[in-house]
């Protein structure tokens, strides 16, 4: 799913325009972006958890010259870690669609 379609979904299920539930889609990113800013961990509770973090500084090996020893630079990222709760639910909903 792409956010075209969470947005529309979004819209059907709140009974409103497609305007507005993307204004509160993107409302909700940039309060998530504006919060790593500050904190590196965002908890949803029977949801998951959003978390920063950091790649190691790496050895790369040019493959065009195997001579040439590229040092990589660490990096943050974000990873999403999903609760007891919602991977029980996904499980059910994936093996009521199995059946």
């Amino acid at each position: 799913m792409i956010k075209k379609d969470f947005v529309k979904l979004y819209a059907e299920m709140n009974n409103m325009d497609i305007k507005k539930s993307t204004e509160d889609v993107d409302e909700f990113l940039e309060t998530l972006k504006d919060i790593f800013k500050t904190s590196s961990k965002v908890v949803f509770k029977n949801f998951g958890i959003f978390e920063v973090r950091e790649t190691k500084a790496r050895k790369i090996f040019d493959p065009r010259n195997q001579t040439d020893i590229i040092h990589s630079k660490p990096r943050k990222y974000v990873k999403f870690r999903t609760s007891r709760k919602m991977e029980e639910v996904i499980n059910l909903l994936f093996l009521a669609k199995k059946v």
